[in-house]
């Protein structure tokens, strides 16, 4: 059964699941560590995890954060202590993981997590309007799809599974930049920034202006929340 949330934001369904306050967070995949910064704010000690070097190199010149700490790593080898965290989070990064790794990643997950620790993962649906812009770009139908198999794969072993919410991201634009400011340099993408920054991308993108002047993009996500056996 899914519970279906209407328009929401990452931030405000995560805080309705779990009480985040004084808990042992592990946020895997944080690139820039802005969503890890959001949870330490509520009160949250966050380990952010980044695996892609240059992202992470950049990670290290950022201003130090009370309750935040970020590391270079792989989701399969995470430097932290057996049984030592509450939560462990995947947002919008499972489906970035190569295959071969799910195994060895979801037994690392079980790992890590105190005996019946939250598993959390949110990861964005092949539709919308968001997908219909970044296809042109970046389609990840394939590994979001790839992702999901995962889930009902490997969790069975660690996890009991709780329950699933979707729920929809507005996600705001003043300009065609903002896009590209957002998208266009991404290095754990693999993709040039010309094959955003063009004619074809621009005018679907320009599309979903509003009448108030924005440029509203849909974003559908399915998050599903495991507890450990």
């Amino acid at each position: 059964m899914i519970l279906e949330l209407g328009e929401s934001t990452d931030v405000q369904v995560l805080q309705d699941q779990i009480d985040l306050a004084g808990k042992r967070v592990v946020d895997v995949g944080c690139g820039k560590g802005e969503f890890a910064a959001v949870i330490a704010g509520l009160g949250a000690q966050v380990s952010g995890i980044e695996p892609d070097p240059i992202q992470a190199a950049s990670n290290r010149n950022l201003k130090p954060l009370s309750g935040l700490e970020l590391f270079e790593a792989g989701a399969q080898s995470l430097p932290l202590e057996s049984a030592s965290q509450d939560l462990l989070l995947f947002r919008f990064s499972l489906h970035h993981i190569p295959p071969t790794l799910y195994p060895s990643v979801f037994k690392e997950t079980a790992r890590v997590l105190k005996p019946g620790g939250k598993l959390y993962i949110m990861e964005p649906v092949a539709q919308g309007s968001s997908q219909y812009v970044m296809e042109l770009f970046h389609d990840e139908t394939s590994v979001r799809e790839r992702a999901q198999k995962a889930l009902g794969e490997f969790t069975p072993d660690y996890y009991q599974h709780d329950k699933t919410l979707a729920y929809t991201l507005i996600r705001r634009f003043d300009d065609f930049e903002a896009y590209l400011k957002l998208y266009g340099k991404l290095s754990y993408n693999r993709y040039a920034f010309d094959a955003v920054d063009n004619a074809i991308v621009k005018k679907r993108f320009m599309q979903f202006r509003r009448q108030d002047g924005d440029i509203v993009l849909e974003q559908p996500v399915k998050a599903d929340m495991f507890t450990r056996r």
